[in-house]
């Protein structure tokens, strides 16, 4: 077995942990919350489609835009290879660990020999550390850890269709051509980034219309989806434990905003930090509810689940400007 990092590491959500393990082979030591927020990571998008039967609550921005906002941020070299042959694909992964450097994938976790998921979900990532004559290494976030999958298995997952994935996606980071940006610089404005996001959203759905959308129609989830004692529980946990570090990655966010007040010097960012670890638990409290619901039918734990975000929106929007005003 051959590993080109002998203690990787492992984080909760996994495009930020993959690009912190890309970030220290090339000996940047960032904290996963710190990448997260300098990419303008948090956001809010409620989406559904007649096809889906379960709606979908995403605290952050769409998939591989962390990636690319990371890059531009910290002006790393960003090297990405997508191809539909999946022999191509290989050869082309092969040829980045022979040369000794990590790599990046983008897949569906679902087709890998060690997964024990029950759903699809295209737009999963993963840090490759190394491989064997048949399997590679691949850096999965807590409680997995490294794990070895198949050649066959990776190329299936590599290769998958569906909502959000990407044709064998891989990518590859190394250093700026000269020093590193100013961290305090690029914390102020990954902040303005995931204000704009929240406050001036495109549509409806996003931001902070779009959670006081959802709270208005979540009330009618009992009536509405198909089957609510699976739709609901899968809403709380893709809220609260797929990878979101916890409060639809707000926990992320509000020590992002602690590390902030470090790097700029300016004590309010741990205010803010504390108010919106606040905020954090609100998400917690209605995942809970909404999983509460699916098991027991009850109409008053999504009622109670609504209040709750009406009250998290509310104040999201109120941290969010004060936070776009301190970070201009």
């Amino acid at each position: 077995m051959s590993l080109l990092v002998a203690d990787p590491f492992v984080g909760r959500h996994c495009e930020s942990t993959t690009l912190v393990n890309l970030l220290r082979q090339r000996d940047i030591d960032l904290s996963e919350s710190l990448v997260f927020g300098i990419a303008g990571g948090l956001s809010f998008i409620y989406w559904r489609t007649k096809q889906m039967p379960t709606p979908f609550l995403g605290g952050r921005i769409k998939p591989d835009a962390l990636t690319g906002n990371l890059a531009t941020a910290l002006k790393l070299r960003l090297s990405v290879h997508e191809t539909s042959s999946a022999k191509r694909a290989r050869e082309q992964l092969l040829a980045d660990l022979d040369e000794g450097t990590v790599v990046g994938l983008k897949l569906d976790r679902y087709f890998l020999d060690y997964s024990t998921d029950d759903f699809r979900f295209a737009a999963h990532y993963v840090a490759c550390v190394g491989r064997d004559d048949e399997r590679f290494a691949l850096v999965e976030t807590q409680p997995l850890g490294l794990q070895w999958a198949t050649d066959e298995s990776l190329a299936t997952a590599r290769n998958s269709r569906g909502p959000m994935s990407s044709r064998n996606r891989a990518f590859t980071l190394g250093r700026p051509k000269g020093d590193l940006p100013d961290l305090a610089a690029a914390a102020r404005n990954g902040i303005r980034m995931s204000a704009d996001n929240l406050l001036d959203p495109p549509i409806s759905n996003f931001g902070v219309k779009g959670m006081h959308k959802v709270a208005a129609l979540m009330t009618e989830w009992l009536d509405d989806l198909e089957s609510p004692a699976e739709n609901l529980p899968e809403i709380a946990t893709i809220m609260q434990d797929a990878g979101t570090g916890g409060g639809l990655f707000r926990t992320m966010w509000a020590e992002f905003l602690n590390e902030t007040a470090g790097l700029t010097g300016v004590g309010e960012f741990r205010e803010l930090s504390a108010a919106y670890q606040q905020v954090s638990e609100k998400w917690t409290e209605v995942a809970a509810l909404v999983h509460e619901a699916g098991k027991s039918s009850q109409q008053q734990c999504l009622e109670s689940a609504a209040k709750i975000v009406h009250e998290a929106a509310d104040e999201e929007e109120r941290l969010m400007r004060r936070l776009r005003d301190l970070a201009a």
